[in-house]
């Protein structure tokens, strides 16, 4: 079984290749929540769940971090 996504080119997920296997093992434990670090990364960034620029501080209301 393979994961696809019709949203999304292989090219666009191929960085999960190049992540720790340590690091992917904790996520499938769920010690790890990348739904968590994603939303922190997005507001770091300051952009909104669609990946539009909102600025940081609003960003980290709407990802509540």
């Amino acid at each position: 079984m393979s994961y696809s996504n019709k949203e999304f080119t292989v090219d666009e997920l191929g960085f999960i290749q190049t992540v720790l296997t340590k690091v992917l093992a904790a996520a499938a434990r769920g010690e790890l929540d990348l739904n968590r670090l994603a939303r922190e990364e997005l507001a770091a960034r300051g952009l909104d769940q669609n990946g539009a620029w909102v600025g940081f501080h609003k960003a980290a209301k709407i990802h509540n971090v």
